[in-house]
């Protein structure tokens, strides 16, 4: 297995679990924007420690500027992200955010970085389009009605791929773990003028000394790093699309351990995406 695969899966992997205990949070009425400022702000600290110990940081006024712009995206994506996560089931939002930014992100790598594609990967796109349309049908049956979660989710993959794409383009020339605590410092600070301005608070009992909320920050962060590295490795058109194999561990996760109602026609739609995403890798 090839580095940047085998980063790419770790890195999805770790996503999953970390975005399996967010939607705990988000079923026990938690304010989102807290959640995600919280989190961000272990994720900063969990990788200037990694940093610190294993590497050999380097941060630029350059650098700064573009982490605030994607701190920025982040914030906003975020927000986004939980809020779809209280609107609708987990496994409807990760396949459908995950396989239509692979979408978007796999045809602007194409135009962005001239990146070169066979006619399997055609026949992924397919797959993957199938595979969402599933996975949005609530009865398996007839077109998925478009409500407000899904017009958030699609909100949220344009943001996700304009991130994604312009990560890339600075790891030509920025190392991965310098980006990725610009970005997670970048994004709190963010957060949390947001949270001052706006007076939000928290609803319920949430506690930012609750251990699960250190473990979910843990694996985001991981993940992270996983994909940064990933991406300075191998090319956007490649890497991305193994995001399909979130879809797959959190369907798990959500039905077996959050226990989820389950859908027969979602776990093929899953598998479909995960089948166009292998397409797609080709």
């Amino acid at each position: 297995m090839e580095p940047w695969l085998l980063l790419g899966v770790l890195a999805y992997l770790s996503y999953a679990i970390s975005t399996s205990i967010d939607k705990r949070f988000m079923n026990r009425g938690y304010e989102p924007v807290s959640i995600q400022t919280f989190k961000d702000f272990f994720d900063c600290v969990i990788l200037l420690i990694i940093g610190l110990l294993f590497f050999s940081l380097n941060f630029t006024f350059e650098l700064f500027l573009w982490s605030l712009l994607l701190g920025f995206i982040s914030a906003i994506s975020g927000i986004l992200y939980f809020t779809s996560l209280k609107l609708k089931d987990i496994e409807i939002v990760v396949p459908y955010l995950q396989s239509s930014t692979i979408l978007l992100v796999f045809i602007s790598s194409i135009i962005l970085f001239s990146e070169i594609i066979n006619p399997f990967n055609y026949i992924g796109l397919v797959l993957i389009l199938i595979g969402v349309y599933a996975v949005l049908a609530k009865k398996g049956l007839g077109l998925p009605r478009l409500d407000r979660a899904i017009l958030l989710i699609s909100l949220l993959v344009v943001l996700t791929a304009a991130y994604l794409l312009l990560v890339k383009s600075l790891l030509f020339n920025i190392e991965p773990i310098n980006l990725a605590i610009s970005v997670y410092f970048s994004t709190t600070i963010i957060l949390a003028c947001y949270m001052l301005i706006f007076r939000r608070k928290q609803k319920g009992s949430f506690d930012i000394r609750n251990s699960k909320i250190a473990v979910s920050a843990i694996f985001g962060s991981m993940g992270t790093l996983f994909l940064f590295y990933a991406l300075s490795l191998g090319f956007a058109s490649r890497v991305y699309p193994v995001a399909g194999l979130q879809s797959v561990f959190v369907f798990i996760i959500a039905s077996i351990f959050l226990r989820e109602r389950f859908y027969w026609h979602r776990l093929a739609g899953t598998i479909i995406v995960f089948l166009g995403i292998l397409f797609i890798s080709l």
